[in-house]
């Protein structure tokens, strides 16, 4: 496992422990729980992201596919 180093304001600091204090937790696997839920939140977004940019995409090849079907059904030779 690596380590890092990290700087903290004093408040932040007091208020990390106080919050890993209270739920029993040494400050350490506060952190580690704290950036891995960050983590997670960053992949789900960004998966959110490439999902509403895939539907983006799907929906204006669809709408282009409607317009042409209307065409057709609106053909008067058809």
């Amino acid at each position: 496992m690596s380590a890092i180093t990290i700087r903290l304001a004093d408040q932040s600091l007091r208020d990390l422990d106080y919050c890993a204090r209270s739920i029993h937790l040494p400050r350490a696997e506060y952190i580690r729980l704290a950036i891995e839920q960050m983590n997670h939140e960053v992949k789900n977004q960004q998966m959110a992201d490439r999902l509403k940019k895939a539907s983006l995409r799907v929906r204006k090849e669809s709408m282009h596919v409607n317009k042409e079907f209307g065409e057709i059904e609106n053909d008067p030779e058809n």
